[in-house]
């Protein structure tokens, strides 16, 4: 009997985490009433070189492939990009790894924009190192507040080149990330509104939450799994929500941090197609 009860609790486990697994698959894609922007945006990219034979980080070619990756993210609402321009930086290494000294990262990234950057363009720094970064850094809605959108891409990140790049892309397009640690989203959805990304169709992510004293003490003691995913992009973290639900992340969207990209929910496509079309500079 207990054994019968066992594999029908796995049986159930597992066909719990292939429909999740399925739904969050189908947020990424298309459907009828998806509004749509018809628009191809020119990307204006600057590779930096290593620091042994000062070689671009990447190649034409390698950047070429990345697009079509990038591509087929943001097809459901007809955006597409393409490399207007592949530009070095010059033969100094060292452009290409952001520190904190001898100046601030802040003043060497607007450096970079004030020597290298063309306004209506966006504009792709594709770095060696960025302390500090998570994979890089972007301007929220920079498409509405600024006359040319800078991102910076750091080569050291684990997750997919093309990830990379549409995460920051989201985020220039008015994307926030799938959480908020300084907010806790609840697994029901009733505060979807107001936490995280602000998006309901985007599951409650605990992404850097802090842990509760007793939830510390139990991780500590090998009591509860806090690393929030495995090899296998499977959510494992077990810390639960206010409510003691569990947490269900969507760990395949596009902006949250884990390095497992699929693509984005169908709100976050409709609020990039209403930033872009908010926008008066959009003839990037």
């Amino acid at each position: 009997m207990m054994r019968s009860f066992f594999l029908f609790s796995l049986l159930m486990c597992f066909f719990s985490t292939l429909t999740m697994h399925t739904v969050q698959a189908q947020l990424h894609h298309a459907n009828q009433d998806l509004p749509y922007v018809n628009k191809n945006y020119n990307l204006l990219v600057h590779v930096a070189v290593d620091s042994t034979l000062r070689r671009p980080l990447y190649t034409e070619e390698q950047l070429d492939k990345m697009v079509i990756q990038l591509n087929e993210f943001f097809k459901p609402i007809r955006v597409s990009f393409s490399i207007c321009e592949y530009n070095v930086l010059e033969d100094d290494y060292s452009l290409g790894r952001i520190d904190v000294r001898p100046i601030s990262q802040t003043d060497q990234l607007e450096e970079l924009k004030s020597r290298f950057s063309l306004r209506r363009r966006i504009n792709i720094f594709f770095l060696d190192y960025m302390r500090g970064s998570r994979c890089g850094s972007s301007t929220f809605r920079s498409i509405l507040t600024e006359l040319d959108a800078n991102i910076f891409v750091e080569r050291s990140c684990a997750e997919s080149l093309a990830g990379q790049v549409a995460h920051h892309l989201g985020h220039t397009f008015g994307l926030r990330n799938t959480y908020d640690p300084s907010t806790i989203e609840l697994v029901d959805g009733s505060n979807c509104e107001t936490t995280g990304d602000l998006l309901c169709d985007t599951p409650a992510d605990p992404f850097g939450q802090e842990l509760s004293p007793f939830e510390e003490e139990q991780a500590e003691a090998g009591m509860l799994q806090v690393a929030y995913i495995n090899g296998a992009c499977e959510f494992i973290y077990q810390p639960k929500d206010p409510n003691g639900d569990w947490y269900q992340p969507d760990v395949g969207n596009i902006m949250s941090s884990y390095p497992c990209k699929c693509g984005f929910t169908q709100d976050q496509f409709r609020l990039m197609v209403e930033t872009i079309l908010s926008s008066e500079i959009r003839h990037f």
